[in-house]
């Protein structure tokens, strides 16, 4: 079944409530890439069945369901607040994947997380270079995962070759979720693998959108190797507002930033 606009965006909000438990309106529209009217009327809208969530105080919260006895699965849905801030940003991130997108899945620790949180009947193909990337990538039903192939680097738990023709070399990914492990307004975006950097600028030359993934206190950070200049993305996620410089320097370069 094809989703409509309102039904995607409404799944999405509600993708992201699961783990966050509240979205900040302006938050959620920055997220959908719509106005805040728009989504104050998907909210209000008669739909076929009932909206697990509503508009209090300029805040989206999830609708309380009624109270049942916990089950051990259940409980197994309970996060600790340190559990809830690791999959802050790959939730934002899961809440951007759509039906039928391509899109390559960098090698980073939440990226296994991110995957865990795309909802399961959405259709995507996940294109990857990580060995434990592409074992998230298989345990969702839905998904078609493509592995670039080469040699195993260990140290990285993933596969390149640089004389070997790569999957990116005739695929453009409408997405590119990317890594790092530090952000700098004058030394770029960076990461500490050097093995990891052909893959990583490779996937931002092809993809049409690159995503950011980058914990708030990442920012001003410098590793050894640079992917490239802030300026290239197209989307951060982060988990916190940036300060003014960084705001302001997003804004310039036409970078979103959503937390």
């Amino acid at each position: 079944m094809i989703e409509t606009k309102q039904k995607e965006r409404l799944r999405r909000l509600s993708e992201c409530l699961k783990r966050s438990g509240r979205i900040h309106l302006k938050e959620a529209a920055r997220i959908l890439e719509v106005s805040e009217m728009t989504i104050r009327r998907d909210l209000s809208a008669d739909t076929e069945g009932p909206i697990p969530m509503s508009l209090l105080g300029g805040y989206i919260v999830s609708v309380t369901q009624p109270a049942v006895l916990a089950t051990q699965d259940q409980q197994a849905d309970v996060f600790t607040p340190d559990q809830t801030e690791e999959i802050y940003i790959p939730n934002l991130a899961a809440s951007m994947v759509t039906e039928d997108d391509v899109i390559f899945f960098d090698n980073g620790i939440e990226m296994a997380t991110l995957i865990s949180l795309i909802p399961d009947e959405i259709n995507f193909t996940g294109i990857c270079y990580s060995h434990n990337v592409f074992l998230a990538l298989s345990q969702k039903k839905n998904a078609t995962a493509l592995l670039c192939g080469g040699e195993y680097r260990a140290k990285s738990d993933s596969f390149y070759s640089p004389t070997l023709p790569s999957l990116l070399d005739s695929i453009n990914p409408k997405k590119a979720f990317i890594s790092a492990a530090g952000v700098h307004s004058s030394y770029g975006v960076t990461c500490y693998n050097i093995d990891d950097l052909p893959m990583k600028k490779k996937a931002m030359e092809k993809s049409i959108r690159k995503i950011l993934l980058s914990q708030y206190n990442l920012f001003d950070e410098v590793a050894t190797a640079n992917m490239g200049e802030l300026s290239q993305f197209d989307v951060i996620i982060t988990n916190r507002q940036l300060s003014d410089e960084y705001e302001s320097y997003c804004r310039n370069s036409f970078v979103k930033v959503i937390f």
